[in-house]
């Protein structure tokens, strides 16, 4: 307790950091007391059961390591899978994960010390005459049965994560024979029930003879209701056994199909960190990947008429995808309707308690929405005119802004996602870029940047900024061309490869140049390793250790070695004319799909002439920091 006085006392009057008391108290209850709890429980009765010092705390420290390194947030007991809380969305999101591990823990610690009770050595007797003496106080061998049922029951019920969740799940075809053409939704969302429901109305072309389609679905979210052309079809709806997919049967002689959905629940998440959607009372979050809306896996990239409103309590501020054509406020709720039209149907939804900001950059409108807390910091770094710089950037080398008749949207969100993200007209980035307390002091003007690339706060705004422009860049490749992702091509490497350019020309090349040095590292760390280099040896590792690494591998591939070749191309053609060539490309395929067979004939360089060392000379020394990370999307 007093140990826990004191680091409060520092928070508050050395780091001047606000005590929450909700936040704090919570956190140390349920937290750091009740794993103490356990620890007390779980060695009382691994004695009793043992009664043998050494093998009990054996038995201890592999339970220990097993909580401290596994990926089930169920089993971390010692510490929890909340690394952090939102300043912007609440505690909520994440402490309900909390909460019911600890609901967890408190069954599975009783009931490993009740065991010990049930096997504690009676005087002069061994551990099998000891059970059954103590079997005859037949209240323990009770609790231990309904503590271990109530352990079993916990685990396999597990409310939150959707372990069958599609979004990394990249071999899910596309039905390339059907066309989504106009998708019409009205959805209900519920922060105090963490809940939504919603009416979605899709309308499709498709060939003749095709028999079903498939959605992308959330196994939180029951559908209610289904018409396929109007008449109710309940049968034609399957689940797809092991995925969160759902087949739809339709009419195959049918040209057009009409389907209408309507159904209601709380989402589910592919992990306890950096989940893709969440609702709250503070705020609401819900990337496309979420699948708050079902998502049809229809092939055809020809643009979409997408049309909609969502309804929340007034408090909120809801940003919308395209253009937000009316509000209507009633009984305490308010309804934001919004149009958009798409090449690609991925709406994403986000809201809080924002304050908004316009500006123009060029001709294209810029909305800033971020929070009311972080307001000092935005304004005293001068965010709205690095934004404004950063369009403008693409503007001049790259094009005009694909959605003139949408406003480019910046929303800040919840560090509970880190990075950021780019969806249609919005460009999302977690508050810690927005919300950096320590570095206030930083001025917004370059000259205050030192050649001393070791300055830790220098490098941190300049990597924020970095991020900032690796999504906004995301508006012109990524949505406005549809890159057809085939590693290392992708929209990730064009995004970097022109952030660090915005970097270089905003801050100076002393500044950025940590950022190559940082692709090289991980390319030369990719190709070092020796699954890299032996890429049959992968066969051998346990299922979820090659996923690891091929996941690794891929980032490295999108993030550090296409922007690498990018920075081959423009030496080879020097900077003007690459920069021309991009420009050429985007006005061509702008809202069509780009395939790496169709850039390199563009650019007019073989995959040979750029597969060379592709930055000699631009070494710098400079270590990869952590804020590197920030730049990844996902």
């Amino acid at each position: 307790m007093l140990g826990g006085i004191a680091l409060y006392a520092v928070q508050v009057f050395v780091l001047k950091i606000t005590f929450d008391p909700v936040v704090s108290l919570s956190s140390l209850l349920v937290i750091t007391l009740a794993g103490i709890f356990f620890t007390v429980l779980i060695c009382s009765g691994l004695y009793l059961i043992t009664e043998n010092l050494d093998i009990s705390f054996l038995a201890y420290c592999i339970l220990f390591f097993m909580s401290i390194g596994s990926s089930n947030y169920l089993l971390k007991w010692v510490q929890t899978s909340a690394v952090m809380y939102s300043d912007f969305g609440g505690i909520l999101p994440v402490f309900k994960f909390v909460l019911y591990n600890r609901l967890l823990w408190t069954f599975v610690s009783t009931g490993i010390f009740t065991v010990g009770l049930l096997c504690r050595r009676r005087y002069e007797l061994n551990l099998s005459l000891s059970l059954k003496l103590n079997a005859k106080q037949l209240w323990i061998p009770v609790l231990v049965l309904l503590l271990l049922g109530a352990s079993l029951f916990v685990y396999i019920n597990e409310p939150y994560i959707n372990r069958n969740d599609s979004v990394f799940k990249t071999e899910l075809k596309a039905n390339e024979n059907v066309k989504l053409t106009h998708v019409s939704s009205n959805v209900q969302f519920f922060p105090v029930n963490q809940s939504l429901s919603a009416r979605v109305l899709y309308e499709f072309e498709k060939e003749s003879g095709t028999e079903y389609i498939d959605f992308i679905t959330n196994a939180g979210i029951h559908i209610k209701k289904l018409t396929v052309d109007g008449v109710e079809a309940p049968n034609s709806l399957k689940r797809i056994k092991g995925t969160d997919r759902v087949r739809l049967e339709v009419p195959a002689e049918s040209r057009n199909v009409t389907i209408d959905i309507s159904y209601a629940g709380k989402l589910k998440y592919p992990s306890s960190i950096g989940f893709p959607g969440y609702i709250s009372e503070e705020s609401i979050y819900l990337l496309e990947n979420s699948h708050w809306i079902f998502e049809p896996l229809t092939g055809s990239q020809d643009m979409i008429e997408i049309k909609g409103s969502v309804t929340a309590p007034k408090n909120l501020v809801m940003v919308v995808p395209g253009e937000l054509t009316g509000v209507l406020e009633e009984h305490g709720r308010k309804t934001w309707e919004y149009s958009a039209l798409s090449n690609d149907f991925s709406p994403g939804v986000f809201a809080g308690n924002y304050e908004v900001k316009k500006m123009l950059a060029g001709s294209t409108e810029i909305e800033l929405y971020y929070s009311p807390k972080h307001r000092a910091y935005i304004e005293t770094l001068g965010i709205e005119n690095y934004l404004i710089n950063i369009v403008s950037y693409y503007e001049k080398n790259i094009g005009s802004y694909p959605y003139q008749e949408y406003p480019l949207k910046i929303v800040e969100s919840s560090i509970y996602k880190t990075g950021g993200h780019s969806t249609l007209n919005i460009v999302t980035v977690s508050e810690y870029v927005f919300n950096r307390e320590l570095d206030r002091e930083i001025g917004g003007d370059s000259d205050n940047f030192s050649s001393d690339l070791t300055s830790l706060k220098d490098i941190t705004f300049v990597g924020d900024m970095d991020l900032l422009a690796h999504e906004i860049a995301h508006q012109w490749w990524g949505t406005g061309v549809f890159v057809k992702e085939n590693p290392p091509w992708s929209s990730e490497g064009l995004a970097d490869y022109l952030a660090y350019k915005y970097v270089t020309e905003e801050f100076g090349s002393y500044a950025s140049a940590y950022i190559p040095a940082m692709w090289k590292g991980g390319v030369d760390s990719m190709e070092n390793s020796y699954y890299y280099a032996n890429p049959k040896m992968l066969e051998n590792l346990p299922e979820k250790q090659r996923q690891k690494y091929e996941m690794e591998t891929r980032k490295i591939e999108l993030y550090s070695q296409m922007p690498m070749l990018l920075l081959r191309a423009e030496e080879l053609l020097g900077e003007e004319s690459f920069f021309t060539k991009l420009s050429d490309i985007y006005t061509d395929y702008r809202f069509k799909s780009l395939s790496y067979e169709e850039f390199m004939p563009s650019i007019g360089l073989s995959e040979a002439e750029l597969d060379k060392d592709p930055v000699k000379g631009k070494e710098t020394g400079t270590e990869e920091t952590a804020e590197g990370e920030a730049v990844f999307d996902e």
